[in-house]
């Protein structure tokens, strides 16, 4: 007898079930044999073992794997693998004995996981162009990026970092850093795809017209947003939840303003925010867009941005993955809130921030009221509620205003 497998690899995806080739040829009956289904180098730990007419399944591996029991009499002891992990990938041995005969061919299997889409951030503003970064996280194996212009052809003076690994972990996350002319930015996007292109996810195009313009650094020449841009937005009146806000945050009796104050005893809440000292907005947003701006002033310190609807508002870090969006002003440095936070210009920093979302295109986007030009955008998929979100506002004893939607708009 010869056991036969595929030669070429097997290939899934994370998360499908699959079968591991392997049967008997000639045609024969496999119920009495012994059948070991083990990763190579590991043979004491097999994912399935049967013998004497009994099957086992593996220390790992329960309620993953199985034999076609009623396929043993025709010699397929092919084995079926549910729910793939990246960690399954790698070269499996069927193994089949009966008296002195015994096989163990080998089959490979290959795990892809399609990981997040490229989101495109601006890490600095210059005269004449503007430095754009595209990321994506939890990609397996390796993946590969690269940006295209608005005709669809490859900017290769992009600079992509080599994908890298979490801590201990297998899945891959890439960053590309490239510099694109103000006059060029239209259409611009970023693509990243598995190495041998079977999965491919493109950002959303870069929209840089009307309200979207990007403004110089420079006060003597920036570009103007349109003076009614904001009227194409649905503007909202933002109040403040006092039921999210931490304990030592103080919501006025409008629930309009919020200030760093005494910690107060009353009850606490399951919306409340125990230990990220911030307070949310009352209304959430699931569709359409939304425009809504805040007074800042002259503060030092703030932070401004969007929660998705957060089941655990506490000990977890305010960054996108975890549905925070935000950009803060800490001690004179203006910066988004992320693993890898890019830091803006202060010439950018708002006495009155403009903060639009736009649920379905995925966008979250600020702006600068006053100069009328755009700060950050954030990218990205929704699946919740998306609230108004301000904090932590750590020993800020100066009110942050929600400011009062203009009558035009309303």
């Amino acid at each position: 007898y010869f056991l036969i497998v595929p030669p070429d690899p097997v290939i899934a995806s994370a998360g499908d079930d699959i079968i591991l080739p392997c049967h008997l040829s000639p045609q024969s009956s496999a119920v009495d044999m012994d059948i070991r289904w083990f990763k190579e180098g590991e043979f004491t730990n097999p994912l399935y073992l049967y013998k004497s007419r009994m099957g086992e399944e593996g220390k790992g591996y329960k309620g993953r794997v199985s034999l076609f029991t009623q396929e043993l009499e025709r010699g397929n002891i092919s084995l079926l693998l549910k729910n793939i992990k990246v960690s399954d990938g790698g070269r499996y041995k069927c193994q089949a004995s009966h008296m002195d005969w015994i096989q163990e061919p080998a089959v490979l299997l290959q795990v892809t996981k399609q990981g997040s889409v490229p989101r495109i951030s601006m890490r600095k503003h210059h005269r004449v162009f503007i430095q754009l970064s595209c990321s994506s996280e939890n990609w397996y194996p390796e993946p590969h990026m690269l940006w295209t212009d608005r005709s669809g052809k490859e900017i290769t003076s992009a600079e992509t970092e080599r994908p890298k690994q979490k801590e201990e972990g297998v899945l891959y996350s890439i960053t590309s850093n490239t510099r694109i002319g103000m006059d060029q930015l239209e259409g611009v996007t970023c693509v990243v795809m598995s190495k041998d292109r079977g999965t491919k996810m493109e950002s959303a195009s870069l929209q840089m017209t009307g309200e979207f313009k990007h403004c110089n650094v420079w006060p003597s020449s920036h570009k103007q947003l349109s003076s009614t841009a904001k009227h194409v937005f649905l503007s909202v009146d933002v109040t403040l939840d006092p039921d999210t806000a931490h304990p030592k945050l103080t919501v006025s009796d409008d629930n309009k303003s919020v200030k760093f104050g005494d910690l107060r005893r009353e009850r606490g809440t399951e919306k409340r925010f125990e230990e990220k000292q911030c307070v949310l907005g009352m209304e959430g947003y699931d569709t359409g867009t939304h425009y809504w701006e805040v007074d800042l002033g002259n503060k030092s310190q703030w932070s401004v941005g969007v929660a998705q609807d957060p089941e655990n508002r506490n000990n977890i870090p305010m960054i996108p993955e975890n549905g925070y969006w935000s950009i803060r002003l800490d001690n004179g440095v203006l910066k988004t809130v992320e693993k890898s936070s890019n830091f803006l210009p202060i010439e950018l920093k708002p006495e009155k921030l403009g903060v639009l979302v736009d649920y379905k295109e995925g966008k979250i986007v600020f702006f600068n009221v006053k100069k009328r030009c755009h700060i950050h955008s954030f990218l990205g998929t929704f699946s919740k509620k998306l609230y108004p979100f301000f904090g932590p506002l750590i020993d800020c004893k100066e009110e942050l205003k929600i400011s009062p939607v203009p009558q035009a708009q309303k």
